[in-house]
């Protein structure tokens, strides 16, 4: 793996397997370099990869990585980091949901209150940061990301993934969906979590403390919004209704 990919290389296989890039030659090999920045601390500040073909020595600029923690010798000393299963991906679980923003709120209220659950969110073109539930707005809708987790002797604001600091649910990934006419939208949310990560290049399952709080989640939500478009949905069933034409109840 190139540089710290090996963090995130379990999220980018969710989309499938990355198609593998050719010259405009055909050539299909290629020599990397890698151009970096500094910043006065000594730690790395951006990283510029560069490809050239072996065919016909095209070159080009791949992708800047903006480098947004400490220490990072690692990316210097080691920029090739081997692993023996790349394509190995951990269990998780994914629930959409077509909800109001009272709904949303209703959910994000109740992991705090009543399970205990610290509230982390996450703006466009921001860092991920702690808040307090009465702080985040969801209406008119969701704007930011939210993470949520009970084990907060874990969480580390500096780690380069937020999966590596602590085990989080997430509600997040806004959609409108159109209905009938402008304007006339249904928001489609989701919640997330990982069942298991890759740590150093092996899968590890998820804390049992972390996967019961999120069991307890999707509990909750199986009661309060019984599913209506197979096992893993919770909709509110007025939106339901709006967008399909009427419920017809799956339960787990």
């Amino acid at each position: 793996m190139l540089l710290d990919s090996r963090d995130y290389w379990a999220d980018i296989l969710q989309d499938g397997r990355p198609k593998q890039i050719k010259c405009k030659c055909g050539g299909k090999l290629f020599a990397i370099t890698l151009a970096y920045q500094f910043r006065d601390t000594g730690d790395v500040r951006s990283v510029e990869v560069f490809s050239a073909c072996h065919a016909c020595a095209h070159s080009q600029s791949r992708d800047l990585f903006e480098i947004k923690y400490s220490p990072t010798e690692e990316l210097v000393s080691h920029p090739l980091d081997p692993i023996e299963q790349p394509w190995m991906q951990p269990k998780r679980r994914e629930i959409t949901a077509y909800w109001k923003p009272n709904d949303a709120e209703r959910f994000a209220r109740h992991l705090v209150t009543a399970l205990g659950a610290q509230v982390f969110q996450h703006l466009p073109k921001s860092e991920i940061t702690p808040c307090k539930i009465e702080d985040v707005e969801f209406h008119p809708e969701l704007k930011p990301t939210l993470h949520f987790t009970n084990l907060l002797d874990l969480t580390r604001s500096s780690a380069r993934n937020l999966q590596q600091a602590a085990p989080f649910l997430q509600l997040y990934g806004l959609f409108h969906i159109p209905i009938a006419w402008p304007g006339d939208d249904a928001l489609l949310h989701y919640v997330k979590y990982s069942l298991e990560v890759v740590r150093e290049g092996k899968i590890v399952k998820q804390p049992e403390g972390f996967l019961a709080f999120a069991h307890s989640a999707v509990e909750w939500l199986s009661q309060e919004y019984p599913p209506t478009r197979g096992r893993y949905s919770a909709d509110n069933p007025e939106e339901y209704k709006r967008v399909f034409g009427g419920p017809k109840s799956i339960r787990p």
